[in-house]
């Protein structure tokens, strides 16, 4: 199954939402698209949404923080980020807490997305 991702240019943020199935070739693809569309609109913080019907594996999860490097994915990117399936939010917890860890990104999950979006926002 492919990824359905939308991209939502605003004023101060770029809204990306996708929905699919979760496995490493899908993230890998999906970072890439997040990553060109914060190069075309020349912003760097992102509201992201996602209801994945699977999850990547623990060990899939232990290769982000080397795609995201190898992407160019840096501190100067912020996401906020709701998980709406309930089913994959904690395999998504442990992705963030991943990439937290080895200080690749810099970012916080929500649970709803006015919550995300006021982080977001805030965020200098």
């Amino acid at each position: 199954m492919k990824l359905e991702i939308n991209v939502t240019p605003h004023e101060n943020y770029l809204h990306v939402k996708v929905k699919g199935i979760g496995n490493y070739e899908n993230a890998l693809y999906f970072w890439q698209q997040v990553v060109a569309a914060c190069e075309q609109y020349q912003c760097y913080r992102v509201l992201g949404e996602q209801y994945l019907l699977d999850s990547v594996t623990t060990l899939e999860a232990f290769d982000h923080p080397a795609m995201f490097k190898k992407l160019g994915i840096t501190t100067k990117y912020q996401f906020a980020w709701v998980d709406n399936n309930p089913r994959t939010r904690e395999t998504t917890e442990f992705v963030y807490n991943v990439l937290a860890n080895r200080s690749v990104s810099y970012g916080k999950l929500f649970h709803d997305v006015e919550s995300a979006k006021l982080w977001l926002l805030a965020q200098k």
